[in-house]
């Protein structure tokens, strides 16, 4: 399906949400350690008991588009976000398919959306990314674990292949880890999941996936969490792993990030970092409160050269888009 262009200087979030009716019900049926809960901040997704995700579900999206238009937001980038389709059935990514592509259809100036996928094997993945592309997905949105497998496992390495193949746009999401801590009140969703994106930057880059697949088109979440801050010592320490061919860093700097974070010194990291080339708007909307105003307004607070600013809010994203 031919998508509407974003034209020059319009504002695109590439980090936003959205839970079509039932997708929640899905992970339900198929794991036992899953629960919906509800307290006085809305429903969540739990798992063994620790809080994993907010669950908004919206079937109105008046408040959503009044709130971009406030922001001088034009488009938004739909995804489930940490919501990890390898939990749930083969028929969640179709449902979840097209639940964002009707919302599209009824805002095609306003929404875009990547493509949730099934991991049951590669035949089926790949038929729900072709029926989802004629759809009018953008490219595909994953998590940073796909059910018990990390990045690099080898059941993953021929979507890596087909993604490098297809210059396909990967929008990469923390999630909650099945291994990861029971009870937990939602430290983990706080804390651990800034260290989950770095750690599945590090697998794929030292896996050698990065190495091998060079032309995905990754847009790492939350300024790429404590990417920044381990860059370094992740590169110092390539060597050791014989499919890693450069420092991990050279790879990552052809990735994205997008700025989903209110703090100024995390996005000044993130340019001095990766440069501000490669980094794009996001706002993790509707978990984030006002988010769409206040990342923006926290981006203009930075003393950054104009023309960086635009591509950020802009240009970047619509490179991306093509």
């Amino acid at each position: 399906m031919e998508q509407p262009r974003t034209a020059p200087g319009e504002i695109v979030d590439m980090h936003a949400h959205l839970y079509p009716e039932g997708c929640f019900d899905e992970v339900l049926k198929a794991r036992p350690e899953f629960a919906l809960a509800r307290s006085e901040r809305g429903l969540s997704l739990t798992c063994r008991g620790s809080h994993t995700m907010s669950a908004p579900v919206e079937t109105d999206l008046s408040a959503r588009l009044q709130t971009m238009d406030e922001a001088g937001v034009k488009v938004q980038v739909l995804s489930v976000g940490a919501l990890n389709t390898g939990w749930a059935a083969t028929a969640t990514a179709g449902l979840v398919n097209d639940g964002l592509a009707a919302v599209c259809r009824q805002h095609p100036d306003r929404f875009r959306f990547v493509a949730a996928l099934p991991w049951t094997g590669t035949a089926v993945l790949m038929d729900e990314l072709d029926r989802a592309m004629g759809l009018g997905a953008v490219g595909a949105g994953i998590t940073t674990t796909i059910a018990d497998h990390t990045l690099d496992a080898p059941e993953l390495r021929e979507f890596w292949r087909e993604a490098h193949r297809r210059r396909l746009l990967v929008l990469v999401h923390p999630t909650f880890p099945l291994d990861g801590p029971a009870n937990d009140r939602g430290e983990y969703l706080s804390v651990g999941y800034l260290g989950e994106t770095a750690m599945a930057a590090a697998k794929l880059t030292l896996g050698g996936v990065l190495e091998e697949c060079p032309d995905v088109r990754i847009v790492w979440s939350h300024c790429g969490g404590s990417l920044c801050m381990v860059l370094d010592r992740i590169d110092r320490g390539y060597r050791r792993y014989e499919k890693c061919l450069r420092p991990p860093g050279e790879y990552l700097r052809r990735c994205y990030y997008d700025t989903a974070t209110l703090s100024g010194p995390a996005l000044d990291c993130a340019r001095a970092t990766f440069g501000a080339e490669r980094l794009v708007y996001g706002t993790d909307e509707p978990h984030v409160p006002d988010a769409s105003k206040a990342v923006l307004a926290a981006l203009r607070a930075r003393p950054w050269p104009k023309p960086d600013l635009e591509g950020v809010l802009s240009g970047n994203a619509r490179e991306l888009l093509v």
